[in-house]
């Protein structure tokens, strides 16, 4: 069976298609809806990873993040996260239900407790058990699959050995982060690595990993020739406005502060919805703060003010006193 070619795969190869990279607990349904309201690019967005589970056991709560009335209007990809084929093709099936037409499975979850259950990065040294999983889910599951992969557990061979099954199985997109599973997202990403990986592979490829900047894009020019479709995390979350910097090719953002203020508002009352308590929301902004509040002129005091804040009403005070004297410095 061909894989299926569709708009969703089509991109102008002088305009990327920017994909949001899912992280667990960040980039949640709250955070999607707000963030397309504020933030101007991004072309599609890869929901946090749903742990596969048996049949019975699928229900609404599980897929809440997912359900179309909870999305943010952009293109959605959701992510599983398992090693049952049954368990996949099953919650394949309820995504499709709702709508879906792709989902994505994750191969790199780099997380220690995940891998040594054989999930995520754990499967990379077992071609042989990824290409029995990939035989069944591809035949059965009524959505088209693409995977999300690193380079190994500790060096590239894992995915060079790798590349021959995912060439034999109708894959819609392989999404490569090029750095080790050991790395997690310390040192640097391997280029070299990915332009030897895309070279192999004979599907759609993705580029993901430490876009941060656009001069970062711009220099990955040499190892993505022919590639259109980039996927961005955590640079993405310290600077909202990347998509539209890179799309623009111009650095230069209005009125950074107050967008990124009024951003940060809509999540908090989003959040207000569904958390209870102080602790429990200063939790949840603590977290948000973590990536955006590196670029900010006085990062360190304001950063160190959040965390060691416990009432409500008192970070409200800091976020006032703090970004009133802030700069934008990404």
């Amino acid at each position: 069976m061909e894989p299926t070619i569709d708009l969703w795969h089509v991109s102008d190869m002088h305009s990327p298609f920017l994909i949001l990279a899912p992280m667990r607990g960040v980039t949640t349904m709250h955070y999607r809806k707000a963030f397309v309201r504020h933030f101007q690019g991004l072309d599609a967005e890869m929901a946090p990873f749903i742990t596969t589970v048996p049949a019975e056991k699928i229900n609404p709560k599980l897929l809440k993040d997912v359900l179309p009335e909870n999305n943010s209007g952009l293109p959605l990809i959701p992510q599983l996260l398992g090693k049952d084929a049954a368990e996949f093709v099953n919650m394949a099936k309820a995504l499709h239900d709702l709508g879906y037409e792709e989902i994505n499975w994750n191969l790199g979850c780099p997380h220690k407790p995940v891998r040594n259950k054989g999930r995520g990065s754990g499967l990379l040294p077992h071609p042989e058990k990824i290409d029995a999983l990939l035989e069944t889910i591809c035949a059965e599951s009524p959505c088209n699959i693409s995977v999300k992969v690193r380079l190994g557990i500790s060096d590239k061979s894992d995915l060079l050995n790798l590349i021959p099954v995912l060439n034999r199985h109708p894959l819609s997109e392989v999404i490569i982060h090029p750095r080790t599973a050991e790395q997690m997202y310390d040192g640097s990403v391997d280029l070299d690595a990915f332009a030897e990986a895309y070279e192999l592979i004979q599907h759609p490829v993705c580029y993901n990993g430490d876009i941060f900047t656009l001069a970062f894009f711009q220099a990955l020019e040499p190892y993505c020739i022919g590639v259109h479709r980039f996927m961005l995390g955590r640079g993405l979350l310290a600077n909202p406005f990347l998509c539209e910097q890179i799309k623009n090719g111009n650095p230069d953002i209005g009125n950074p502060i107050g967008r990124l203020k009024a951003f940060h508002d809509e999540v908090f009352e989003n959040y207000r919805t569904v958390i209870d308590g102080d602790l429990p929301m200063l939790g949840k902004m603590k977290e948000f703060w973590r990536y955006p509040g590196q670029n900010l002129s006085n990062a360190r005091k304001f950063l160190k003010k959040v965390k060691k804040c416990h009432r409500l009403t008192t970070y409200h005070e800091i976020l006032d006193e703090y970004l009133a004297d802030a700069e934008w410095t990404a």
